[in-house]
């Protein structure tokens, strides 16, 4: 009488358990950190002196997002 093969396959790991835990430590990392304060930042604005003058006769036209024109003189 021979003997009977059984076939052989690769073995079935379940993920879920890892996934779940890898979930669970960044969620735990995330909510435990501290953040560090923004540093503040120094801004050397351009002056807002300038060498030219403007004509006598000017007009200044603005117009706004709804269309409406604002004239100056």
């Amino acid at each position: 009488m021979g003997k009977i093969k059984v076939a052989a396959h690769a073995p079935s790991i379940d993920m879920t358990p890892m996934v779940d835990l890898a979930f669970l430590l960044v969620t735990f990392f995330m909510l435990t950190a501290s953040f560090r304060m923004a540093e503040p930042v120094i801004v050397d604005p351009p002056s807002s002196v300038s060498d030219k003058t403007l004509p006598e006769n000017t007009v200044l036209v603005t117009v706004d997002n709804n269309g409406r024109a604002f004239f100056g003189v």
